[in-house]
C-alpha cells in the first residue's frame, strides 16, 4: 500500500508540472481595451506568420464566440539583420550546410516579429 501512496504523491507534482509546461508552450499576448469597444494586442514570434497567429489567437480568446474584426494592423521586424539580408544569409547557410553536412545557421530569435492588431468583436 505504501508504494501506491508514493506513486500517488509523485503523480500530483508531475501532473502540475505538465499542466504548467502546457500553458507556457502557448504564448498569450495581453489584450488592451481602447475606446469604442476596440481592443489591441501584439503577437510576437520568430516568424511573421507565427506572430500573426499569436495575435489572432489572443483576439479570438477575447471575442470568445463572436467574430474578430481587425480594424488595422502593423508588422514590425526586430531581427539582427534587415529582413531581406536575414533571408539571404539563411538560404546561403542552408546550401553550404547541405554541401558540407553541417546545419544551417539560425539567426532568428523568438521576438523577431511583432504583429499588432486593433480589433473589435462582432
Amino acid at each position: 500500500m505504501t508504494t501506491f501512496n508514493n506513486i500517488a504523491a509523485l503523480s500530483v507534482p508531475l501532473a502540475a508540472a505538465l499542466a504548467l509546461s502546457a500553458c507556457q508552450s502557448t504564448p498569450s499576448s495581453p489584450v488592451i481595451q481602447r475606446e469604442n469597444s476596440i481592443y489591441e494586442t501584439t503577437g510576437i514570434a520568430e516568424t511573421k506568420v507565427k506572430a500573426q497567429q499569436n495575435a489572432i489567437n489572443s483576439a479570438q480568446k477575447t471575442c470568445r464566440n463572436k467574430q474578430v474584426i481587425i480594424v488595422d494592423d502593423k508588422v514590425v521586424y526586430n531581427g539582427i539583420l534587415d529582413e531581406r539580408t536575414g533571408r539571404m544569409v539563411g538560404q546561403a547557410g542552408a546550401v553550404i550546410g547541405s554541401i558540407f553536412g553541417t546545419g544551417s545557421p539560425d539567426l532568428s530569435r523568438s521576438d523577431d516579429y511583432e504583429y499588432t492588431i486593433n480589433f473589435c468583436c462582432q
